[in-house]
């Protein structure tokens, strides 16, 4: 049996619209300090806790749509994984625009779960690099094949030194 697979992943909607639900609600919190509906604070600190509320929201969600970007990851059937991040836009048409790739590791700390693979790779140049793939980001069969080349490949780096 070979575990070689090769998806796109794309940016997960649900994700992004998960997010924007916790932003909001986040937002709205500050909006509830600001209005005193909560406990009996001064003006300016109803004022801080609000404002800091509204901006701790909105630099998450900024953060997180800085970070969709579509990779394409291929795990070969010794286990090696490559990792190549590009333009979601333009990733069909010919000659689309690579913005950075190479051999990546998969660390102990990623997750395998039915709906859910949050792989954690270290990178050739030693960065740390968090993948959340959903259903939404490829094909169920992709994300099947996924699963199954991830756990082959953390069995094995579990039993290496």
């Amino acid at each position: 049996m070979s575990i070689a697979v090769s998806a796109d992943i794309k940016p997960s909607r649900l994700l992004l619209i998960l997010m924007a639900v916790a932003a909001a609600a986040v937002a709205l919190l500050g909006i509830i300090f600001a209005f005193a509906l909560v406990g009996q604070l001064s003006f300016i600190l109803r004022i801080s806790l609000a404002v800091i509320c509204v901006v701790a929201a909105s630099l998450a969600f900024w953060l997180v749509l800085q970070n969709r970007k579509a990779v394409w990851l291929h795990v070969s059937g010794t286990g090696q994984i490559r990792l190549v991040e590009h333009h979601a836009v333009i990733r069909d048409q010919a000659g689309s625009q690579v913005m950075r790739g190479g051999l990546a590791q998969l660390l102990a700390g990623s997750t395998v779960w039915p709906n859910l693979l949050l792989l954690r790779l270290r990178l050739e140049n030693g960065r740390i690099r968090t993948i959340p793939i959903l259903p939404d980001s490829v094909s169920q069969e992709t994300f099947r094949a996924l699963q199954v080349a991830c756990r082959w490949v953390a069995s094995h780096n579990a039993e290496s030194p």
